[in-house]
């Protein structure tokens, strides 16, 4: 259970740094996307966290991102024993590895957003 809860979590994270560098990029100001997102059947604490996280520049380990690296990781290793396919969960778990390679392993979770910058 715990391990699907935190693939998940490692997938939407991905991708809410993904959208936060696009939005970023497009000259969008990344506390209006956090508002409106607010205001989205999308909002969940977790994300609206880590999106303040992101905004602010700061990443305080409150779950380290080498521990959703592995996390991940673990996922797929059980995907591969069920045989189940998970695409996503191969894609996150890269991009959550490129971030600890870069040096933010000790970082928060939110810190994946450094990776999905560049």
């Amino acid at each position: 259970m715990s391990l699907i809860l935190k693939l998940m979590s490692g997938v939407a994270l991905a991708g809410m740094a993904e959208g936060m560098a696009l939005a970023d990029r497009a000259g969008l100001q990344q506390k209006d996307i956090l508002e409106v997102l607010q205001l989205t059947g999308l909002s969940c604490p977790m994300l609206i966290e880590k999106g303040k996280a992101i905004i602010d520049g700061s990443f305080p380990p409150n779950h380290p991102l080498q521990h959703m690296q592995k996390d991940l990781k673990l996922s797929l290793n059980m995907g591969d024993q069920l045989e189940q396919p998970l695409p996503l969960t191969a894609t996150a778990n890269e991009v959550f590895k490129h971030a600890k390679r870069l040096g933010y392993g000790e970082h928060d979770t939110s810190a994946v957003y450094i990776r999905a910058r560049f």
